[in-house]
Protein backbone atom coordinates (compact mmCIF):
# COMPACT_ATOMS: atom_id res chain seq x y z
CA UNK A 1 0.00 0.00 0.00
CA UNK A 2 1.23 3.51 -0.78
CA UNK A 3 2.52 5.81 1.96
CA UNK A 4 -0.21 8.36 1.26
CA UNK A 5 -3.85 7.48 0.57
CA UNK A 6 -6.05 9.52 -1.74
CA UNK A 7 -9.60 9.83 -0.45
CA UNK A 8 -12.43 11.39 -2.43
CA UNK A 9 -14.98 13.37 -0.41
CA UNK A 10 -18.28 13.14 -2.29
CA UNK A 11 -20.20 16.42 -2.31
CA UNK A 12 -23.69 15.01 -1.99
CA UNK A 13 -26.67 17.36 -2.44
CA UNK A 14 -27.02 19.66 0.56
CA UNK A 15 -23.46 18.96 1.75
CA UNK A 16 -21.43 20.94 -0.80
CA UNK A 17 -20.62 23.91 1.46
CA UNK A 18 -20.34 22.05 4.75
CA UNK A 19 -18.02 19.38 3.34
CA UNK A 20 -15.73 22.02 1.86
CA UNK A 21 -15.28 23.45 5.34
CA UNK A 22 -14.97 19.93 6.78
CA UNK A 23 -12.09 19.11 4.42
CA UNK A 24 -10.29 22.34 5.32
CA UNK A 25 -10.57 21.66 9.06
CA UNK A 26 -9.53 17.98 8.94
CA UNK A 27 -6.88 17.79 6.21
CA UNK A 28 -4.04 19.20 8.31
CA UNK A 29 -4.66 16.65 11.07
CA UNK A 30 -4.99 13.58 8.83
CA UNK A 31 -1.61 11.91 8.50
CA UNK A 32 -1.01 9.83 5.34
CA UNK A 33 -4.42 10.78 3.87
CA UNK A 34 -5.15 13.37 1.19
CA UNK A 35 -8.74 14.57 0.95
CA UNK A 36 -10.07 15.53 -2.48
CA UNK A 37 -13.51 17.17 -2.93
CA UNK A 38 -15.49 15.36 -5.63
CA UNK A 39 -18.46 17.14 -7.19
CA UNK A 40 -21.27 14.80 -8.21
CA UNK A 41 -23.40 17.41 -9.99
CA UNK A 42 -23.05 17.69 -13.78
CA UNK A 43 -22.09 21.14 -15.02
CA UNK A 44 -25.59 21.84 -16.33
CA UNK A 45 -27.27 21.01 -13.00
CA UNK A 46 -27.19 22.66 -9.59
CA UNK A 47 -27.74 19.43 -7.68
CA UNK A 48 -26.50 15.89 -8.32
CA UNK A 49 -29.10 13.41 -9.63
CA UNK A 50 -29.29 10.01 -7.86
CA UNK A 51 -27.53 8.22 -10.74
CA UNK A 52 -24.48 10.54 -10.56
CA UNK A 53 -22.61 8.13 -8.27
CA UNK A 54 -23.11 5.30 -10.76
CA UNK A 55 -22.04 7.51 -13.68
CA UNK A 56 -18.80 8.47 -11.92
CA UNK A 57 -18.00 4.97 -10.63
CA UNK A 58 -15.16 4.56 -13.14
CA UNK A 59 -13.53 7.90 -12.35
CA UNK A 60 -13.76 7.20 -8.60
CA UNK A 61 -11.33 4.29 -9.03
CA UNK A 62 -8.49 6.82 -8.85
CA UNK A 63 -9.19 7.07 -5.10
CA UNK A 64 -8.34 4.47 -2.48
CA UNK A 65 -11.64 5.17 -0.72
CA UNK A 66 -14.44 7.72 -0.76
CA UNK A 67 -16.37 9.47 2.00
CA UNK A 68 -20.10 9.98 1.54
CA UNK A 69 -21.75 12.42 3.99
CA UNK A 70 -25.25 11.38 5.06
CA UNK A 71 -27.77 13.37 7.10
CA UNK A 72 -31.54 13.21 7.41
CA UNK A 73 -32.04 15.61 4.52
CA UNK A 74 -29.81 13.54 2.21
CA UNK A 75 -30.78 10.05 3.39
CA UNK A 76 -33.21 9.27 0.55
CA UNK A 77 -30.73 10.53 -2.05
CA UNK A 78 -27.95 8.39 -0.53
CA UNK A 79 -30.11 5.28 -0.61
CA UNK A 80 -31.00 5.78 -4.25
CA UNK A 81 -27.44 6.66 -5.24
CA UNK A 82 -25.98 3.53 -3.59
CA UNK A 83 -28.68 1.30 -5.05
CA UNK A 84 -28.16 2.60 -8.59
CA UNK A 85 -24.36 2.36 -8.26
CA UNK A 86 -24.34 -1.04 -6.59
CA UNK A 87 -23.15 -3.06 -9.59
CA UNK A 88 -20.75 -0.43 -10.93
CA UNK A 89 -19.04 0.94 -7.82
CA UNK A 90 -15.76 -0.72 -6.81
CA UNK A 91 -14.25 2.04 -4.64
CA UNK A 92 -15.05 1.42 -0.94
CA UNK A 93 -17.44 3.99 0.52
CA UNK A 94 -17.18 5.26 4.10
CA UNK A 95 -20.40 6.87 5.33
CA UNK A 96 -19.97 10.08 7.34
CA UNK A 97 -23.11 9.96 9.47
CA UNK A 98 -24.87 12.88 11.13
CA UNK A 99 -28.07 12.32 13.14
CA UNK A 100 -29.18 9.16 11.31
CA UNK A 101 -30.78 6.22 13.14
CA UNK A 102 -29.40 2.68 13.28
CA UNK A 103 -31.92 0.99 10.89
CA UNK A 104 -31.17 3.55 8.18
CA UNK A 105 -27.41 3.05 8.64
CA UNK A 106 -27.77 -0.72 8.31
CA UNK A 107 -29.87 -0.20 5.19
CA UNK A 108 -27.13 1.93 3.60
CA UNK A 109 -24.52 -0.69 4.49
CA UNK A 110 -26.61 -3.39 2.84
CA UNK A 111 -26.84 -1.26 -0.31
CA UNK A 112 -23.06 -1.25 -0.79
CA UNK A 113 -21.41 1.11 1.69
CA UNK A 114 -18.36 -0.49 3.29
CA UNK A 115 -18.23 1.21 6.69
CA UNK A 116 -19.45 4.25 8.62
CA UNK A 117 -18.28 6.77 11.18
CA UNK A 118 -20.32 9.38 13.03
CA UNK A 119 -19.90 13.10 13.47
CA UNK A 120 -18.08 14.60 15.31
CA UNK A 121 -15.19 12.60 13.90
CA UNK A 122 -12.20 11.31 15.82
CA UNK A 123 -9.42 12.03 13.31
CA UNK A 124 -7.33 9.01 14.28
CA UNK A 125 -10.31 6.68 14.01
CA UNK A 126 -11.13 8.15 10.59
CA UNK A 127 -7.55 7.60 9.40
CA UNK A 128 -7.51 3.98 10.59
CA UNK A 129 -10.85 3.23 8.91
CA UNK A 130 -9.71 4.73 5.60
CA UNK A 131 -6.47 2.74 5.69
CA UNK A 132 -8.40 -0.43 6.43
CA UNK A 133 -10.82 0.20 3.58
CA UNK A 134 -7.94 0.90 1.19
CA UNK A 135 -6.32 -2.41 2.12
CA UNK A 136 -9.57 -4.26 1.58
CA UNK A 137 -10.09 -2.56 -1.75
CA UNK A 138 -6.64 -3.66 -2.88
CA UNK A 139 -7.39 -7.34 -2.19
CA UNK A 140 -8.43 -9.49 -5.17
CA UNK A 141 -12.16 -9.94 -5.09
CA UNK A 142 -12.69 -7.47 -2.24
CA UNK A 143 -16.15 -5.96 -2.42
CA UNK A 144 -18.01 -3.19 -0.59
CA UNK A 145 -21.10 -3.75 1.49
CA UNK A 146 -19.77 -5.55 4.56
CA UNK A 147 -21.50 -4.59 7.79
CA UNK A 148 -18.90 -3.54 10.33
CA UNK A 149 -19.02 -3.10 14.05
CA UNK A 150 -19.85 0.38 15.28
CA UNK A 151 -16.72 0.68 17.43
CA UNK A 152 -15.59 4.25 17.61
CA UNK A 153 -18.61 5.55 15.75
CA UNK A 154 -20.94 4.66 18.59
CA UNK A 155 -24.22 4.83 16.67
CA UNK A 156 -25.37 1.21 16.40
CA UNK A 157 -24.50 -0.31 19.76
CA UNK A 158 -27.43 -2.68 19.61
CA UNK A 159 -26.12 -4.43 16.50
CA UNK A 160 -24.45 -7.63 17.80
CA UNK A 161 -22.42 -8.58 14.71
CA UNK A 162 -18.71 -7.89 14.29
CA UNK A 163 -16.70 -7.63 11.13
CA UNK A 164 -14.31 -10.56 10.74
CA UNK A 165 -11.33 -8.83 9.16
CA UNK A 166 -9.69 -8.74 5.76
CA UNK A 167 -11.77 -11.21 3.76
CA UNK A 168 -15.47 -10.25 3.78
CA UNK A 169 -18.00 -12.14 1.72
CA UNK A 170 -20.43 -9.25 1.72
CA UNK A 171 -22.45 -9.90 -1.38
CA UNK A 172 -23.81 -13.40 -0.85
CA UNK A 173 -27.00 -12.00 0.65
CA UNK A 174 -27.25 -9.45 -2.15
CA UNK A 175 -26.86 -12.17 -4.77
CA UNK A 176 -29.61 -14.07 -2.99
CA UNK A 177 -31.81 -10.99 -3.07
CA UNK A 178 -31.54 -10.89 -6.87
CA UNK A 179 -32.23 -14.57 -7.42
CA UNK A 180 -35.55 -15.32 -9.18
CA UNK A 181 -38.51 -16.24 -7.01
CA UNK A 182 -41.05 -18.84 -8.09
CA UNK A 183 -44.32 -16.98 -7.51
CA UNK A 184 -47.38 -18.51 -9.16
CA UNK A 185 -50.92 -17.25 -9.04
CA UNK A 186 -52.30 -20.61 -8.07
CA UNK A 187 -50.21 -21.11 -4.93
CA UNK A 188 -51.34 -19.77 -1.55
CA UNK A 189 -47.78 -19.02 -0.44
CA UNK A 190 -44.76 -18.93 -2.79
CA UNK A 191 -42.02 -21.37 -1.93
CA UNK A 192 -38.63 -19.78 -1.39
CA UNK A 193 -36.03 -21.53 -3.60
CA UNK A 194 -33.40 -23.48 -1.68
CA UNK A 195 -30.54 -21.58 -3.31
CA UNK A 196 -31.80 -18.27 -1.87
CA UNK A 197 -31.95 -19.74 1.63
CA UNK A 198 -28.48 -21.24 1.26
CA UNK A 199 -27.02 -17.98 -0.06
CA UNK A 200 -28.52 -16.03 2.84
CA UNK A 201 -27.21 -18.51 5.42
CA UNK A 202 -23.82 -18.63 3.69
CA UNK A 203 -23.50 -14.85 3.87
CA UNK A 204 -24.23 -14.91 7.59
CA UNK A 205 -21.63 -17.64 8.16
CA UNK A 206 -18.95 -15.74 6.25
CA UNK A 207 -19.69 -12.23 7.48
CA UNK A 208 -20.31 -12.62 11.17
CA UNK A 209 -18.71 -14.26 14.18
CA UNK A 210 -21.16 -15.51 16.77
CA UNK A 211 -20.49 -14.52 20.35
CA UNK A 212 -19.47 -17.40 22.60
CA UNK A 213 -22.38 -16.70 24.98
CA UNK A 214 -25.00 -16.21 22.26
CA UNK A 215 -28.00 -18.49 22.69
CA UNK A 216 -29.57 -20.58 19.97
CA UNK A 217 -32.68 -18.40 20.08
CA UNK A 218 -30.67 -15.19 19.64
CA UNK A 219 -28.63 -16.65 16.78
CA UNK A 220 -31.79 -17.94 15.07
CA UNK A 221 -33.46 -14.54 15.43
CA UNK A 222 -30.51 -12.84 13.70
CA UNK A 223 -30.68 -15.30 10.78
CA UNK A 224 -34.45 -14.82 10.44
CA UNK A 225 -34.12 -11.01 10.61
CA UNK A 226 -31.40 -11.04 7.95
CA UNK A 227 -33.49 -13.18 5.63
CA UNK A 228 -36.58 -11.01 6.16
CA UNK A 229 -34.65 -7.86 5.25
CA UNK A 230 -33.25 -9.36 2.04
CA UNK A 231 -36.62 -10.84 1.03
CA UNK A 232 -38.53 -7.57 1.59
CA UNK A 233 -35.88 -5.48 -0.22
CA UNK A 234 -35.88 -7.90 -3.14
CA UNK A 235 -39.68 -7.83 -3.39
CA UNK A 236 -39.76 -4.02 -3.34
CA UNK A 237 -36.98 -3.85 -5.92
CA UNK A 238 -38.77 -6.27 -8.28
CA UNK A 239 -42.01 -4.28 -8.07
CA UNK A 240 -40.57 -0.77 -8.22
CA UNK A 241 -41.48 0.12 -4.63
CA UNK A 242 -45.18 -0.77 -5.10
CA UNK A 243 -46.00 -2.20 -1.67
CA UNK A 244 -49.34 -3.70 -2.69
CA UNK A 245 -47.84 -5.60 -5.63
CA UNK A 246 -44.85 -6.75 -3.57
CA UNK A 247 -47.14 -8.01 -0.79
CA UNK A 248 -49.31 -9.94 -3.28
CA UNK A 249 -46.24 -11.51 -4.88
CA UNK A 250 -45.08 -12.64 -1.44
CA UNK A 251 -48.59 -13.92 -0.55
CA UNK A 252 -48.64 -11.66 2.51
CA UNK A 253 -51.32 -9.26 3.66
CA UNK A 254 -50.37 -5.67 2.94
CA UNK A 255 -50.51 -4.78 6.66
CA UNK A 256 -48.14 -7.64 7.50
CA UNK A 257 -45.80 -6.52 4.73
CA UNK A 258 -45.86 -2.94 6.06
CA UNK A 259 -45.14 -4.29 9.55
CA UNK A 260 -42.01 -6.06 8.28
CA UNK A 261 -40.90 -2.89 6.51
CA UNK A 262 -41.29 -0.88 9.73
CA UNK A 263 -39.53 -3.59 11.72
CA UNK A 264 -36.42 -3.39 9.54
CA UNK A 265 -36.53 0.34 8.79
CA UNK A 266 -37.15 -0.18 5.06
CA UNK A 267 -38.94 2.50 3.06
CA UNK A 268 -40.63 2.08 -0.32
CA UNK A 269 -39.83 5.56 -1.66
CA UNK A 270 -36.16 4.86 -2.62
CA UNK A 271 -37.25 1.82 -4.65
CA UNK A 272 -39.95 3.81 -6.45
CA UNK A 273 -37.49 6.59 -7.21
CA UNK A 274 -34.84 4.11 -8.36
CA UNK A 275 -37.37 2.46 -10.70
CA UNK A 276 -38.34 5.86 -12.11
CA UNK A 277 -34.69 6.81 -12.59
CA UNK A 278 -33.98 3.49 -14.32
CA UNK A 279 -36.96 4.04 -16.60
CA UNK A 280 -35.72 7.51 -17.53
CA UNK A 281 -32.23 6.17 -18.24
CA UNK A 282 -33.77 3.43 -20.41
CA UNK A 283 -35.74 6.02 -22.39
CA UNK A 284 -32.64 8.18 -22.85
CA UNK A 285 -30.57 5.17 -23.90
Amino acid sequence: MRDVLDCGVLLAPGHETTMGAWIASHQARLMRVRLHPVSLAPQALDAAPPDSLARQALSLRRYDACILPVALHSLAWSRMALQLAHNALSTPILLLIHDVKAPAILDLLSLGAADFISQPVCVESLRVRLIRLARRGALPGALPGAITSAGAAGSVHEHPFHYLGEHPDAHCAEHAAHSPHASRAGSARPKVPADIVEHALSSLRHQYRRGAQETFRAAKAQVVNGFEREYIRHALSRHGGNVAQAARACAKHRRAFWALMRKHGIEAAPYRQAAQAAARMHEMG
